[in-house]
């Protein structure tokens, strides 16, 4: 697998994403750092966070195809990482000019509609550097290496931050970017990553089909809702995903860093727990998932997630919300296996890839609503009384989803 790196493009792409990767996490912990010092005691500036890092995917998602497919797309990483350089080295500036939070939100929005157009690129350009047969193996190369830099990002980040300031930290993130860009363009010639049309193309034309497909794609999914109970078994998983996601990156993270003065450090070791517990449940879900039902495996999994938030009020303190962290990294894994897995299953070919892409569409969705939705009650309710209140929430679509399970034909249910 590794000897793929001796192929210029696939070395410089992965060791472009890996450091982009790198810059990404540390955006994430200098900006949870800013927060704290300039909020304090503010669930609401969390949300708010998680709001602008998730709606340019939400908003960008249906149309960022047709704009890569028609553009050179080594020139568009290299465009992002640079203009994403100069965002970062020059906000600091702006904040300590207007003392507002204005300009961190307006780099978030900017800086993560970037990454969009840059991630697709770089998806949509791997299978221009390798042969057919060499897809997944370069995938898993570049895959192995983000998780390195992310684990390395959120836990090393913490502490660096921590250490040299939230100033410094932005000007460190900036040069992590332009040293990406920089990488890009070793990737080879300019012209072996020109699209194959470069002619008779009508951006609104373009952008106007990208939607209408988008429409009928939602269509698609909501027929398939009505229609086989498997799907939305699954669809109710997806929604629980990013639900959680929503209150980990709010509460947890507001918990961490300011109920328990842990900073940004006990924060970056909290995302690095999460990951190590992604890491153990593919693991596990590898070895021992063929052996359980997939559909008892969604059922499960919520199950804990509930009893863990529920009772964790009780309990509540740093290691307790390690070792939550831990176990959600876990079921983070098995729930997305157990769901890719029933819809590769369960859903036709020829609509396969449509669905998937709702999907993530959808998660999305959910994940902004949520993270909406909590920066309004933490107004209201304290941490803790969130906490618990997600619990029952998670009982509830627990309760739904056995209903929906025990009304699936045993015949189907027992090929999960």
């Amino acid at each position: 697998m590794f000897s793929l790196l001796r192929q210029r493009g696939i070395l410089f792409l992965g060791l472009s994403n890996t450091v982009s990767q790198l810059g990404d996490r540390l955006t994430h912990m200098v900006i949870i750092t800013l927060i704290g010092v300039m909020f304090p005691g503010r669930i609401s500036a969390f949300s708010e966070f998680s709001v602008t890092f998730s709606l340019p995917i939400v908003i960008l998602s249906p149309f960022a195809g047709v704009f890569i497919d028609h553009w050179n797309k080594q020139t568009i990483m290299f465009r992002c990482h640079l203009i994403q350089a100069i965002l970062i080295f020059i906000t600091p500036f702006f904040v300590m000019l207007t003392h507002s939070v204005v300009p961190i939100w307006i780099l978030v929005v900017l800086f993560f509609s970037l990454d969009l157009f840059n991630n697709t690129s770089k998806n949509s350009v791997i299978p221009d550097l390798v042969k057919y047969d060499q897809l997944v193996p370069a995938n898993s190369i570049i895959i192995t290496m983000s998780r390195i830099a992310t684990f390395i990002g959120m836990v090393g980040g913490g502490y660096l931050i921590h250490w040299v300031g939230w100033q410094a930290g932005f000007f460190i993130d900036a040069s992590t970017h332009l040293i990406a860009g920089t990488l890009i363009l070793a990737m080879g010639a300019k012209t072996l990553f020109e699209p194959v049309r470069k002619i008779d193309f009508s951006l609104s034309r373009e952008l106007k089909k990208s939607f209408n497909t988008f429409v009928l794609d939602l269509r698609e999914l909501g027929i398939l809702l009505l229609k086989d109970r498997m799907v939305i078994l699954v669809m109710i998983s997806v929604f629980v995903l990013p639900f959680v996601s929503a209150v980990a990156y709010t509460v947890l993270i507001y918990l961490i860093q300011q109920e328990f003065g842990m900073g940004t450090p006990g924060v970056g070791l909290l995302g690095g727990i999460i990951g190590i517990g992604m890491l153990c449940g593919a693991i596990l879900i590898g070895h021992f998932g063929r052996y359980i039902s997939r559909g008892l495996i969604l059922i499960y999994s919520i199950a804990i997630m509930a009893i863990f938030f529920f009772i964790g009020p009780f309990f509540i303190t740093p290691t307790f919300l390690y070792i939550i962290a831990f176990l959600i990294g876990i079921i983070y894994s098995f729930l997305g296996i157990a769901q890719d897995t029933i819809l590769q299953e369960d859903v036709a070919k020829g609509i396969r890839g449509r669905i998937f892409a709702t999907k993530e569409f959808i998660a999305n969705l959910t994940f902004v609503a949520w993270a909406v939705m909590v920066g309004v009650i933490s107004s209201i309710l304290n941490p803790f009384m969130i906490i618990r209140a997600v619990g029952i929430v998670l009982f509830m679509i627990v309760a739904f989803t056995i209903l929906i399970y025990r009304s699936i034909p045993y015949e189907v249910r027992s090929k999960l």
